[in-house]
């Protein structure tokens, strides 16, 4: 099954191409993306909005890599709305990395 949304990875400086502006006061140099409050901010804020409109999405946060995705039409239109700033990506549900400690949410195969 093909889902539909966003990954952010914090081990990735790639991360702070898609979103800048959190970026802009963190020294790469002297810390780990994953110690950038606005990201961290940023991520935790428009995730919780998120689920608040939906729960059809698979959520994982797996120590540096969060990510959000669904293969329901309207969760992928609200992942755009809250993520706007970040493309969306597809992948297969199969392949998706899992783990017991860091799955948040699974719809489609809920726990």
């Amino acid at each position: 099954m093909k889902l539909y949304g966003i990954t952010l990875d914090f081990n990735d400086m790639k991360s702070c191409g898609l979103l800048p502006d959190m970026c802009l006061d963190w020294d790469h140099r002297s810390e780990e993306l994953s110690e950038n409050e606005k990201l961290i901010s940023y991520w935790d804020n428009r995730l919780k909005a998120l689920l608040n409109e939906t729960k059809n999405v698979v959520v994982i946060n797996d120590e540096n890599i969060s990510m959000v995705y669904s293969a329901d039409k309207e969760a992928i239109d609200l992942i755009k709305k809250h993520f706007k700033e970040i493309e969306l990506n597809s992948v297969e549900y199969e392949k998706m990395h899992r783990c017991d400690f860091c799955i948040e949410h699974d719809y489609i195969q809920p726990s």
